[in-house]
Order: C-alpha cells, then structure tokens, then sequence
C-alpha cells in the first residue's frame, strides 16, 4: 500500500493507494491535528509527501518516523517532478498545483486546467504535450469572507459554503451571493483566459482575440476541480467539467510511480 498525503496551510489530506487512481482510504486533519492521524494496519511501501506548509511537513515526517517506519519521499526533494517547466525557476511553484498539473496530464493525455478550491483558488494550466505553463492564485472562500469581516465595521463573519446565495436584501446572504458566485465567475474568467493562451491567443484585450465563447475549442479545454471548497464553488462555475476530489492525491501517486528507478 502507498500513502500519500496532501500537506496544506489548513488540513492535511491522506490517502492510501493500492492499485487503481482511487484512494481506498482517505482522510483530512486539520494541520495542528496530526496527532489525530491514523496509521493504516496495512505493510506501508512509502509515505510520499506534497507540501506547501514546511513545518507542518516536518510533524508529517515525524509522525511517519514514529507510526509507518517507511521510506518517506517529498515531491521535489527526495522525488523527482515529472513534468517539464515552461518558467525558469519550478522551485517557487506549490507542490499542490505541480501533483494536480501530474493527475491532470495522466488523466486526459493532452493537457487542460486543474482548479484547486482550497484556502487560496490556485489554477493549474498543463500544454497538451505535458508542460506546465503557470496559471494563477486568488484569496479562496474562507480567506475572502474572513477578510471581508476583519476589515469592516459592520459585515458579520459568514460561513459562504452554509448559505444558498440568491439576490437578497439579508446581509449574511449578500456575503454569501457575493463570495460563491463572485469566486465562481472568477474561476471561469480565468480559465477562459489561459484557454485563449493555450490555443494560440495571448488573452489580452486589444490582441484581436475572439471572446472564448464563441471559439469551441478553448471552451473544450478539459478543466478538472478538486479541492475543500470545491463543492460549494464547482455548482455555479460554467467552464469546469467535473469534479476530482482526489486530484493532488492521485498526482503524488503518480510521481512516485513515475520516478528513477
């Protein structure tokens, strides 16, 4: 059985791998809950490790020590990338974007987008031929309606994902409305754009480039959603295609099948 874990600002995210791209055990901690993990009662081959949290990584590493007594491989560190970069430096690049751009490429063999809903929204964007462009991050939903509370006077904290947004004269509704449709149409406009980039425009104003409506091709660019809030946000987005909860799970997964032998 392979572990790998998901290491994030906000949770942990496990899963267990045996044959096949779904996890036959998954589970999420917050990131001060790791004592809370469980081992699995099965033989651990190795416990590979996606991180964007270093400190949080490290307790990983010291849990493992303790609960699996595995090899322990870190996406960059002691695992090879198996993707091509189109930037000059791939090290600024998250490990969570970089295991989703994996999972997406194996997936659809010819590229896409991959949209992570997390506590920051991250897009992912990989060229048919497997390298990684770039994309883009934005505040995600509890960031925004924390912000939206600590820098007023009067706009109460709302938790987005419990309230069906809809016009309404009710504050805490007005946040909600505001956050999942706002982020949605900020996911969409994004994809929209980097599927201009992709198919040969530059996706800036003024360049001739027909809106992505009426341009079939970039709107069949695949874009796969994964992520916590990704429930919530993927019901009004209107360029993804689906959801994949365990998208950055199953792009770990893959790198290590991947790696040097």
């Amino acid at each position: 059985m392979l572990l790998v874990a998901n290491v994030g600002n906000t949770h942990v995210r496990l899963g267990a791998f045996e044959e096949g791209d779904e996890p036959v055990l998954a589970q999420a901690v917050a990131v001060d809950g790791l004592d809370a993990l469980d081992a699995p009662k099965a033989a651990i081959e190795a416990l590979v490790i996606g991180s964007v949290n270093p400190e949080a990584a490290a307790r990983l590493r010291a849990w493992a020590a303790q609960a699996l007594r595995c090899p322990v491989l870190e996406l960059r560190a002691e695992l090879p990338v198996p993707l091509r970069f189109a930037c000059d430096d791939p090290g600024h690049v998250g490990a969570d974007r970089i295991a989703s751009a994996i999972a997406l490429h194996k997936r659809t063999g010819r590229g896409g987008i991959a949209v992570d809903f997390g506590t920051a929204i991250s897009l992912a964007v990989v060229s048919p031929d497997g390298v990684f462009l770039g994309g883009a991050i934005a505040a995600g939903l509890a960031m925004s309606a924390r912000a939206l509370h600590a820098d007023t006077a009067l706009l109460p904290l709302v938790d987005a994902a419990g309230v069906p947004p809809e016009l309404s004269c009710c504050t805490e509704t007005a946040i909600a409305t505001g956050l999942l449709w706002g982020l949605a149409g900020l996911a969409d406009r994004l994809i929209e754009r980097f599927a201009e980039e992709v198919f040969g425009g530059t996706g800036v104003g003024g360049t001739g480039v027909p809106p992505v409506a009426h341009r079939p091709e970039a709107c069949a660019t695949t874009v796969l959603a994964t992520g916590g809030d990704a429930p919530a946000i993927v019901p009004f987005c209107r360029r993804v295609h689906a959801l994949a909860p365990h998208l950055t799970l199953e792009g770990l997964r893959h790198a290590y099948l991947q790696r040097p032998r």
